[in-house]
């Protein structure tokens, strides 16, 4: 599992600032040595850099493990540019956001891959997943595992109370409301910052990050893909059927063991590791539907909550192709990403990967063709942004204090606009 964690627009600030001394080209050295491969990964991660390592001994690869804090690969890729050393020619990212600003100019770090990666595997990727990749046409990493959002119900409680699984926001609000009437403190739905804000209004299509470049974002929440989604919380929240606990929070597990929590729409990963490790809820309840379908829709589209990406250095010269097919292995080997824990993003992996997971005793069901059916449909419009951090906390210091206090969310989303605008511009972006 690979959790955005924060950090501050000030910091992330900071980084491209003091990143002017790269901007791109071969120059330099990854590591201490000019013909050693430096690859930097996650602790999940280096098991299997290290059995690309293992495969090949004709090569010399040095593996470092990282820790996955939000703007630890940045600052590390600044220190380098400022000395022109010690890039690594691999690197793995735990918040695909961050390919925006190791992709910019002011760093110069990620290399573009349409020339270097045939464009029959980038083919091969689940459909849009790529998307958080690419920037003016150019695709600089690859993505190793996505997290596409599905309406999570437990089964047993929605046969119990006697609802049935919705198809559509308005059922949805439907059984929401009925349910916090008949049975008091129980929730539909979680809605602080990227899980309120990716699984909602990324599911809409309200374009809260919109990359048209890597210096030009769309944000507009005047849409109507916006308004519904206010629309749709607000009495809601009113009726307390969504809650803005973080479900990562103590609170949170606490529903769970209370059979508090009827429905949640999240992403694929909540599955295998909040349900059952977090929110202590027995196996054989928990089951996995597509995402409701918005009105004047006929197909449901997922949002996004979570995954990782490969990228591979600028400055990796006569390293490029061995870097370049490192992670080619790690993000499309079949055999590799079906052991891995979450969702794979290559299309003919995650097949692989399902056949365990459609046999998984802790479901009541089969949760494979909700989590096929949202891969294959994520929302397009939800950009890898330098002001990811603001993004989220912005989105709870408006949207999430007017659920909180019974405000107006069509109001908040005015003031939730101004936050977003000010933080790209800090980010160095346009305004689209």
């Amino acid at each position: 599992m690979k959790r955005w964690r924060a950090a501050s627009l000030a910091a992330v600030a900071a980084l491209v600032l003091s990143a002017c001394g790269g901007t791109g080209g071969s120059s330099g050295k990854s590591g201490g040595d000019k013909e050693e491969l430096l690859v930097w990964v996650d602790n999940t991660r280096t098991p299997a850099a290290q059995e690309y390592k293992k495969a090949h001994p004709d090569l010399k690869i040095r593996i470092v493990t990282v820790p996955p804090d939000a703007g630890y690969v940045p600052t590390k890729v600044s220190l380098a540019n400022r000395t022109k050393s010690g890039w690594p020619d691999v690197v793995f990212l735990t918040n695909p956001a961050e390919a925006a600003t190791l992709a910019s100019d002011k760093f110069g770090y990620a290399a573009p891959l349409d020339d270097l990666v045939p464009k029959s595997v980038r083919e091969g990727f689940a459909p849009g997943s790529l998307d958080t990749c690419t920037f003016s046409g150019k695709t600089y990493c690859l993505r190793n595992d996505i997290a596409p959002t599905v309406l999570w119900y437990d089964a047993s409680l929605m046969k119990k109370y006697g609802y049935e699984v919705p198809k559509t926001w308005a059922e949805y609000e439907q059984v929401g409301l009925k349910a916090a009437e008949d049975h008091p403190g129980t929730i539909v739905g979680a809605i602080n910052g990227k899980y309120g804000a990716g699984t909602y209004f990324g599911s809409s299509g309200c374009p809260t990050r919109d990359t048209l470049s890597l210096t030009e974002v769309r944000i507009d929440l005047t849409q109507q893909t916006c308004g519904r989604v206010a629309d749709l919380l607000q009495p809601m929240a009113k009726a307390k059927a969504v809650t803005t606990v973080v479900p990562t929070d103590p609170a949170f597990a606490k529903l769970g063991k209370e059979n508090k929590i009827l429905m949640l729409p999240g992403p694929a990963w909540f599955g295998d590791f909040m349900f059952g490790p977090a929110f202590k809820i027995p196996k054989g309840r928990i089951a996995a539907a597509p995402m409701p379908t918005w009105p004047g829709e006929t197909k449901p589209f997922a949002g996004q909550v979570g995954g990782g990406a490969f990228l591979v250095s600028a400055h990796a010269g006569d390293r490029t192709k061995e870097a370049v097919d490192l992670v080619r292995w790690m993000t499309t080997d079949v055999a590799l990403q079906a052991k891995q824990p979450t969702y794979p993003a290559f299309t003919a992996a995650a097949r692989k990967w399902g056949e365990a997971k459609a046999k998984d005793p802790y479901y009541a069901s089969d949760p494979m063709p909700a989590l096929t059916a949202a891969a294959n449909a994520l929302r397009p419009g939800f950009g890898a942004v330098r002001f990811e951090a603001d993004w989220q906390a912005s989105f709870n210091d408006t949207v999430g204090k007017a659920a909180d206090s019974g405000g107006s969310l069509r109001k908040a989303l005015t003031s939730w606009q101004d936050k977003l605008d000010a933080a790209a511009k800090t980010s160095e972006y346009t305004v689209g």
